[in-house]
């Protein structure tokens, strides 16, 4: 099955443009919200999907963003299952929030500080309620409502998938596309972004910046509540998830999807494979990498016994840090070898390599 999943709408949008018809009545909170916990409600879905089809559906998907920024999920499935069965578990499946409430922030200008133990509050000096403090009296509380309940939109598209027609193979190119773009890729525009969209993307992030991502984001302080997990550095705004930055816009996790028995492959064996992809493609742009095989457990040397011995070792002053140094600009040099392979097969003129100054061919 081929089945598309998305979220419910937020405001009326212009067609064509993904821009609100009035900004001032478009539910960015909401959208924000949704975005940030959109991964909890996929799975959510695939646990109500298998218990409803009676068997342990295996899946690969992928998030893509709609032109209103609001993320959507294409998934192909194993396994025939009736588009009622889809459409009810889609209709049924939602998740609830059970956090403090985060309508009122408190500390909006002045940002609590640091004592050493604890956040306090940057006038009194008294320490913010604790994550645990702050949950017990949620408990407490008969009346207490979800923070945020998230839910599917009205829209589910659902249809067979049958090997070698056409219309499976445009399914299965759009999904394995994803494989080689980044979860911000699509919310890249053209670079002739109209100003309206532009703000429309600002006003997102407005909302997605400062709401909490997890129990741990520094974001709970501007609600007056210390994170689960505190420490020296942290500050409203400037949480590390990648999921407050604008090219995700609450999106912070993976972009594809695969349950562990669709391919039948343990990790190790996908991590063999995509080594086996870069390899290819850089020795068909001449590319010689002496470093890829250099710690493969197959590397032997001229009397076919193995190359290395591992052993502990103790680095002296200074060495840890040259080794991180070294290991981070090697993966750097790795990845702009890559994308210059894959750029040399797709074009006619070999493009210079603009991180290293130089094309990196065999030799040079």
């Amino acid at each position: 099955m081929f089945i598309t999943l998305t979220l419910p709408g937020y405001g009326r949008i212009r067609p064509g443009t993904g821009v609100p018809v009035d900004p001032e009545r478009y539910d960015y909170r909401r959208a924000a919200m949704d975005a940030l916990h959109f991964s909890k409600l996929l799975d959510r879905w695939f646990q109500n999907l298998r218990r409803c089809a009676g068997f342990k559906v295996q899946y690969f998907g992928a998030i893509e963003a709609q032109r209103r920024l609001a993320p959507h999920f294409h998934v192909a499935t194993r396994g025939a299952i009736p588009r009622q069965v889809i459409k009810a578990v889609t209709k049924a499946t939602y998740v609830s929030i059970w956090w403090p409430s985060l309508d009122r922030p408190k500390y909006v200008q002045d940002t609590p500080a640091w004592d050493g133990m604890d956040y306090v509050d940057p006038q009194t000096g008294i320490p913010l309620q604790t994550w645990d403090d702050a949950l017990t009296e949620l408990d407490k509380n008969a009346d207490a409502k979800p923070a945020h309940v998230v839910r599917f939109g009205s829209q589910t598209d659902a249809k067979g998938l049958i090997a070698g027609v056409p219309e499976t193979d445009r399914a299965v190119r759009y999904l394995t596309k994803y494989l080689t773009k980044a979860l911000a890729e699509t919310f890249a525009t053209d670079g002739r972004v109209e100003l309206a969209y532009d703000m429309h993307i600002d006003r997102l992030y407005a909302e997605v910046r400062f709401l909490p991502c997890s129990p741990d984001c520094p974001n709970w302080l501007r609600i007056g509540i210390q994170p689960r997990t505190v420490g020296p550095g942290m500050e409203p705004g400037w949480c590390r998830s990648k999921a407050h930055s604008r090219e995700h816009l609450g999106l912070g996790g993976r972009r594809v999807l695969v349950s562990r028995g669709w391919s039948g492959k343990t990790l190790a064996g996908h991590r063999a494979d995509r080594s086996e992809v870069v390899r290819q493609a850089l020795t068909s742009a001449g590319i010689e990498v002496a470093a890829v095989d250099r710690m493969a457990a197959q590397v032997v040397d001229e009397d076919g016994n193995a190359r290395f011995e591992w052993a502990a070792v103790i680095p002296g002053a200074g060495t840890k840090a040259a080794m991180l140094v070294a290991t981070i600009l090697e993966r750097r040099r790795w990845r702009a070898q890559y994308e210059l392979a894959k750029a040399m097969a797709n074009a006619h003129d070999p493009p210079v390599d603009k991180q290293f100054g130089s094309l990196q061919r065999a030799g040079r």
